[in-house]
């Protein structure tokens, strides 16, 4: 009979400690789970701004491409502001 106890007690002491050591594995886990999805939220507000300035530079070129004479007639401007570009055959 007291063997079975002490087994129970030795049973329950392992088990809680497994519980623990699992607990702080899957807190470790979680925090690098949110370290990663920081990071992603960073990189993509990054590629967001670096889109724009890539937006805003080719605006510019085919604004400073439309003054061109010779080329001003392959960066016609539509009238709601889009640019036409035509297509060579």
């Amino acid at each position: 009979m007291e063997a079975l106890i002490l087994a129970q007690t030795l049973f329950y002491f392992v088990a809680s400690l497994a519980i623990i050591v699992f607990a702080v594995l899957l807190g470790m886990a979680a925090y690098y789970l949110i370290q990663i999805a920081r990071q992603a939220q960073n990189l993509s507000e990054n590629l967001n701004q670096a889109s724009d300035e890539i937006k805003e530079n080719i605006q510019e070129i085919f604004d400073n491409l439309s003054r061109i004479p010779l080329l001003s007639f392959i960066f016609k401007e539509k009238k709601d502001g889009q640019r036409k570009i035509k297509k060579g055959r």
